[in-house]
């Protein structure tokens, strides 16, 4: 049996969870470049779908009453880009610093299982 160490179920769910957190990134700064534009209608991403179905890949449950619940998310087919309403900049640079910590995080767990793979191939540890 091949294992791709690389491509495990939880190292593909961390590159789609950065993804996810540049697009929402990208909206993020778009709203705010906007903001002074009275006919610009606020761009919001919604990834609870995405969530859910990776979720079902990757086989995640709930263990603690204080994990993610799917019934906080919006319902199935929610468009990841809608229009909102008008641009409050305070909301969307918590929105930023809210959504930078969890990508940081993400890309900080990713760079330690790389870390670990590496030390394993090599046997050195930095």
């Amino acid at each position: 049996m091949k294992i791709d160490i690389f491509n495990t179920e939880k190292v593909n769910l961390m590159k789609k969870a950065l993804g996810a957190y540049q697009k929402q990134n990208r909206a993020i700064a778009q709203n705010v470049a906007n903001a002074s534009n009275p006919d610009y209608q606020r761009t919001s991403t919604d990834f609870s779908n995405v969530l859910k179905s990776v979720s079902s890949q990757a086989n995640l449950k709930v263990t603690n009453e204080k994990h993610i619940s799917f019934s906080k998310f919006g319902g199935e087919g929610t468009d990841p880009a809608k229009k909102e309403g008008t641009v409050d900049i305070t909301r969307e640079m918590a929105e930023l610093a809210e959504n930078q910590i969890r990508y940081d995080f993400v890309s900080q767990v990713l760079g330690r299982r790389y870390r670990s793979i590496q030390t394993s191939i090599t046997g050195k540890i930095r």
